[in-house]
């Protein structure tokens, strides 16, 4: 009987699907769980670093919360105080122009859950550049609260026979439960 022998083309062959083989089997074994750590260990090292930013980052927001609800609100819990200060503005504005504070009506809350919602509702007669000036300083000066919205209207007076120009003013505000 003759032994078979493998030719030197067969035995390469051979020898490079062993390899492959032997490297499939290495990669699924070892490399890919190694590199699976290895991306992980990256992700918690980047996870880290904010982590360590996160009381700075934790102030800031802290600090823009604050500033918007400034920008809302001024302070939330004053519902007296604020609608003294809306009214001696007001009229303090309105002699100075020569407009008329014709009505501050009761404010109107609304319960939101986790807060309240104030709208102050100001009457005002006069010609329309000074109520445009009072409104814009109301909004953009002293803010007092929010102006949400401008209503005008115009009124006969009876005794007078002429027309009037009214606006109602309202101005929003805040108020967190304590």
């Amino acid at each position: 009987m003759k032994k078979r022998t493998l030719t030197y083309k067969n035995q390469y062959r051979l020898l490079i699907a062993v390899l492959v083989i032997i490297i499939i089997v290495a990669y699924r074994m070892a490399i890919s769980k190694t590199m699976a750590m290895y991306n992980l260990k990256n992700d918690l090292v980047e996870r880290s670093s904010e982590i360590q930013d996160a009381p700075q980052r934790i102030a800031e927001l802290k600090s823009r919360i604050g500033e918007f609800e400034s920008l809302i609100s001024g302070n939330p819990n004053d519902t007296t105080e604020t609608r003294n200060k809306i009214m001696s503005y007001a009229s303090r504005f309105c002699n100075d122009n020569n407009l008329i504070l014709s009505g501050f009506l009761p404010p109107v809350d609304v319960d939101r859950g986790s807060f309240i919602l104030e709208t102050n509702i100001l009457e005002i007669e006069g010609g329309f550049s000074k109520i445009l000036h009072l409104i814009y300083n109301l909004e953009m000066e002293w803010k007092p609260g929010k102006v949400v919205s401008v209503h005008f209207f115009t009124k006969e007076d009876l005794r007078t026979k002429t027309i009037k120009l009214y606006a109602h003013v309202y101005i929003q505000k805040v108020k967190t439960r304590a």
